[in-house]
């Protein structure tokens, strides 16, 4: 956007920055407004870990005058050191957090978080420069319906669909921030600027293990929330993120120790508030171009064309004969041996960037590769593998009571990566379709791949109901109890089962199917349903009505008195003198009989 020059403030005798527009983002007369006022709002930004704005003008092209930090910037501390440890991100995220919040809590989005506008001040002071720049840009008519302001590796996925920039694109670009530093890499590289976009726009920041297999699972959810595509699930703000980055990283912060250059002590000390002394080497910085006039310079045709065609003589040597542009091989599923020998024979480099667990590609073989196979890439350049390391532990989740389908998909899916046995069993207590038990047990350490047993229950178990009629009351009862049933008993008369004590009916008919513990009532016969009536004349009538109830009749007496034969009377008391029916018909059980007898008590009442 601009060119950056050192310069010397003469009314207080000070280094400052100064920095000056493009002339090309400066053809617009609306810019320089919008960038006074821009200008105003950084310059109301007081914090100590935000660069100071001093001034702002326009002198043929618009400017700002800015704190002069002494110290390199993020960028130069990646170049010289390469990737940074969880313990030295978590030192130098702190102070961006507090300079982005202070932001965000005037109504300021920064929207254009990248490691080169995070600078390191002599005293070590962690300190964001830059505040409203790209929305003065952005918000001028100079700009292209589609134009994207900013830097592409860092852009929220929303800002490519034309969304306005919030405080969560700068959350956003502060989680790529966090990736690279931890990693040494940009996310999602590519060869065009607008293929970069079109990567963020589509596909999520990939997981800081793959790459840097040691780093915490949840420093890499911190990144992975703070980088979501959706911003309604990124962080509610930047002191939620700070504070799950704390939880993150074990230890706290850490020093980031860098080779000292010449001509400094040797380190720069970063003031972390709350937290421990952090140190960072000071890097060094080539030479300051003095300050321009601010006025547009015009270059003879002759010396550009010169220029452009050494240039482009030299770009062509280099590309179609030092170093051509040949497709990467194929290397994904190979071993590292027989992959690097690939890489090698085809002109290329190999190298080894992590290793990250697989249930699908064997221990030591190429899981993944950057560039992919095919992808254009220079000879001499690296392809960059992720090698297996193979299963990886995990601890199984209980899912005992669970619906046995979701149970399966729960273990099968990542990050588990288990292969669920399902074996059916009866339960007297279990739900049908529901876990019954697991095999190993819950919080069981198991290697991703392996097998858990799921004891599935198929509910009551269904058995079959014997048949028992017509057997003894005894056998009867034995088959039922081995059938896994229950009985009761109840009695009747039979002439269909007329000897007593056989099953003359079960109340569940026999070959049903039923749960196991049911209960059959089992009917057995008292004997049979009817009987001859047998012959009672002359016997005395206590024992005629005990033989008639043993035989299960109903007996009615019937009282007379005796006859006169003459002055006398004839017969005795107690004795059955008739019955009716008579000796030799076939009764129900439960029919009446009647015995006539003569009775004392017959005779006074006729006697009156």
């Amino acid at each position: 956007m601009a060119t950056i020059y050192r310069a010397t403030d003469e009314s207080l005798d000070r280094a400052v920055a100064v920095k000056v527009l493009h002339s090309h983002l400066a053809d617009d007369a609306s810019l320089h407004a919008r960038f006074r006022a821009e200008g105003r709002a950084a310059a109301g930004l007081l914090h100590p870990n935000i660069v100071n704005v001093f001034d702002q003008g326009v002198a043929q092209l618009p400017y700002i005058v800015m704190e002069y930090v002494d110290g390199p910037s993020l960028r130069e501390v990646l170049l010289t050191r390469g990737r940074l440890t969880p313990r030295e991100v978590l030192a130098i995220a702190e102070p961006v957090c507090q300079a982005l919040t202070r932001a965000h809590a005037a109504g300021l989005v920064h929207r254009d978080i990248k490691p080169e506008n995070v600078l390191i001040a002599a005293d070590g002071t962690v300190k964001v420069a830059d505040f409203g720049i790209a929305r003065a840009i952005a918000e001028t008519s100079h700009t292209a319906t589609g134009t994207l302001v900013g830097s592409v590796h860092y852009l929220a996925p929303e800002l490519m669909q034309g969304a306005a920039a919030t405080d969560r694109s700068d959350q956003y670009a502060l989680g790529v921030v966090l990736f690279e530093l931890l990693t040494g890499r940009k996310p999602l590289p590519a060869e065009t600027p607008m293929a970069v976009a079109m990567r963020h726009a589509r596909e999520p920041i990939p997981s800081v293990r793959q790459f840097v297999s040691d780093t915490p699972r949840a420093v890499d959810a911190v990144i992975a929330q703070a980088t979501a595509a959706d911003p309604r699930r990124r962080f509610a703000d930047l002191a939620s993120l700070m504070t799950d980055l704390r939880k993150a990283v074990p230890g706290g912060p850490a020093p980031v120790i860098v080779e000292a250059p010449e001509a400094t002590d040797g380190t720069l000390v970063i003031r972390v508030d709350a937290q421990d002394t952090i140190a960072v080497p000071h890097t060094t910085r080539g030479k300051r171009r003095r300050a321009p006039k601010l006025r547009r310079r015009r270059w003879p045709l002759a010396l550009a064309l010169a220029v452009l065609l050494s240039t482009g003589g030299g770009f062509a040597g280099w590309n179609w004969l030092l170093a051509p542009v040949n497709a990467a091989p194929a290397l994904v599923e190979r071993s590292e041996e027989d992959a690097r020998a690939a890489a090698e024979d085809a002109g290329f480099g190999f190298e080894v960037a992590a290793e990250r667990p697989s249930v699908t590609v064997p221990e030591g073989f190429v899981l993944t590769q950057d560039p992919a196979a095919g992808a254009p890439l220079r000879r001499r350049q690296p392809v960059a593998v992720v090698l297996s390391s193979g299963p990886d532990d995990v601890t199984l989740p209980g899912v005992v009571g669970d619906r046995a389908q979701k149970a399966a998909q729960r273990l099968e899916q990542p990050p588990l990566h288990l292969r669920a046995k399902l074996v059916d069993v009866f339960s007297d207590d279990v739900p049908k379709g529901r876990v019954v038990s697991q095999k190993p047990a819950a919080e069981a350490t198991v290697a991703q791949g392996g097998t858990v047993t799921l004891r599935v229950s198929q509910g009551i178990e269904q058995v079959e109901v014997p048949k028992v009629v017509g057997l003894n009351h005894q056998a009867a009862a034995a088959k039922i109890e081995a059938a896994r049933l229950r009985f009761t008993v109840q009695n009747t008369y039979s002439d269909t089962y007329a000897e007593k004590g056989t099953v003359a009916a079960q109340s569940v008919e026999a070959g049903a199917t039923v749960d196991k513990g049911t209960t059959v009532t089992l009917t057995v016969s008292a004997g049979p349903a009817t009987v001859t009536l047998p012959n009672h004349v002359g016997q005395g009538l206590e024992q005629a009505r005990g033989a008639l109830a043993g035989l299960g009749l109903n007996v009615r007496v019937i009282e007379q008195q005796r006859p006169l034969i003459g002055p006398f009377r004839r017969g005795e008391f107690g004795r059955v003198e008739a019955q009716s029916p008579t000796a030799g018909t076939r009764l129900k059980r439960g029919e009446a009989v009647d015995l006539y007898t003569f009775s004392r008590a017959a005779e006074q009442e006729a006697d009156g």
